[in-house]
């Protein structure tokens, strides 16, 4: 059964979502393991060298247990991965062409976690980004006996979400690999009490997340007029931001700056920009005013949190003890396992044992999960 238009439309929504929300892709896989009538188990999998970026492992439909198998004992004997190399960008490839039947079926990977998900053979995915710096991959498996049914289309939904997510990827790039690092590459950016705005150079607002249209009402921090231009409570803010906005509208490069700022109620918030050339890309989410002649400018607001209390909270909601709390807070802030042991002078052998302790005794089965339970702390102790 092929998927009807107002489904297309919907997916390459939830994909456009996901350029400045990385969280989003989760809800994107979600629905589209449920598009075609059939299960089948959708996964976006990739690593990109150049932002030093958390590998993006988003996945649906998997039993939980599969997934940990695979983590622990498969991950580097993948069979289908085997020939990740032999695609070209574009390549929308069937499970079969990957690796054959019979030479899956005589493998302990496909006894283990293939076979016991019904015989989920079927299927395949599109190479969405394939250099010497990163690899990006959606991909989809479905059970043997719904291939002549249902594998035609699911290789055509994928080709024609390919470009929509390809462009959004990029806007992941583009935000993660400069000054912004891993603050906010991953759920930092949204959900998460982050208030990001997408701003032309006449200060105009044409993107606002949630957190940021409640933001902007109060006018503590920030507010705007009616002609859509943002502006600081702060005289000072107004004039770093202004002359940061001017920066960036007579560069020929991206611009970062990241200050503090206290709001109306005497609140501390970290203010970051960066300057963004999103006109380079074959489309944008922001509208008609992104084009390549345009230089853009996003801002992310977030408040701060006391660090001593917070991770006296973190000891508290999530049962943490000290060594674990101030290892995972790193950990939510962006820091990779050798920065933690650098910035705390402990081996990385004890960060890597406290992020195990913490996954356990916060029922966490991934890095992404810990971390956004730390997240969550910090919006419920923004509020």
């Amino acid at each position: 059964m092929a998927v009807a238009a107002e489904e297309l439309i919907r997916l390459s929504n939830l994909a456009v979502s996901a350029a400045l929300d990385p969280g989003r892709w989760q809800v994107f896989l979600d629905t589209l393991s449920c598009s075609l009538g059939t299960r089948v188990c959708t996964q976006l999998i990739g690593y990109d060298d150049l932002t030093k970026a958390t590998p993006l492992t988003f996945s649906s439909g998997y039993d939980p247990y599969i997934l940990e198998l695979y983590d622990e004992h498969y991950a580097d004997k993948n069979p289908f991965a085997a020939n990740f190399a032999t695609c070209k960008v574009g390549d929308v490839v069937s499970t079969h062409q990957l690796c054959r039947p019979e030479t899956l079926k005589k493998t302990q990977f496909y006894a283990d976690l293939l076979l016991p998900l019904e015989d989920i053979t079927g299927g395949g995915g599109s190479m969405l980004a394939l250099d010497g710096d990163r690899m990006f991959l959606l991909g989809g498996n479905m059970r043997s006996k719904d291939r002549d049914k249902y594998e035609d289309d699911w290789l055509r939904l994928c080709a024609q979400l390919a470009p929509v997510i390809r462009q959004s990827l990029e806007i992941n790039r583009t935000i993660s690999g400069l000054t912004f690092e891993k603050w906010a590459a991953e759920q930092h950016l949204m959900g998460s009490g982050t208030a990001i705005f997408v701003i032309d150079t006449a200060m105009r607002i044409h993107y606002a997340c949630a957190e940021a249209q409640n933001l902007l009402p109060s006018g503590s921090l920030v507010g705007c007029g009616f002609d859509r231009r943002l502006h600081f409570r702060s005289e000072e803010d107004q004039g770093r931001f202004a002359g940061f906005v001017q920066l960036q509208s007579m560069s020929g490069f991206d611009v970062f700056r990241n200050w503090q700022a206290t709001d109306g109620r005497g609140r501390n918030w970290t203010c970051r920009s960066i300057g963004l050339q999103l006109g380079d890309l074959d489309k944008t989410p922001f509208g008609v005013f992104m084009n390549k002649a345009v230089s853009a400018v996003l801002l992310a607001v977030r408040p701060e949190a006391g660090s001593d209390t917070f991770l006296a909270q973190m000891q508290k909601k999530l049962g943490l003890s000290p060594a674990e709390a101030a290892t995972v807070l790193k950990l939510a802030d962006g820091r990779t396992p050798a920065e933690i042991a650098q910035d705390r002078e402990i081996s990385i052998y004890t960060v890597r044992n406290q992020i195990k302790a913490a996954l356990s005794k916060t029922g966490s089965r991934r890095q992404a999960e810990l971390v956004r339970s730390v997240e969550q702390l910090r919006l419920q102790g923004s509020r």
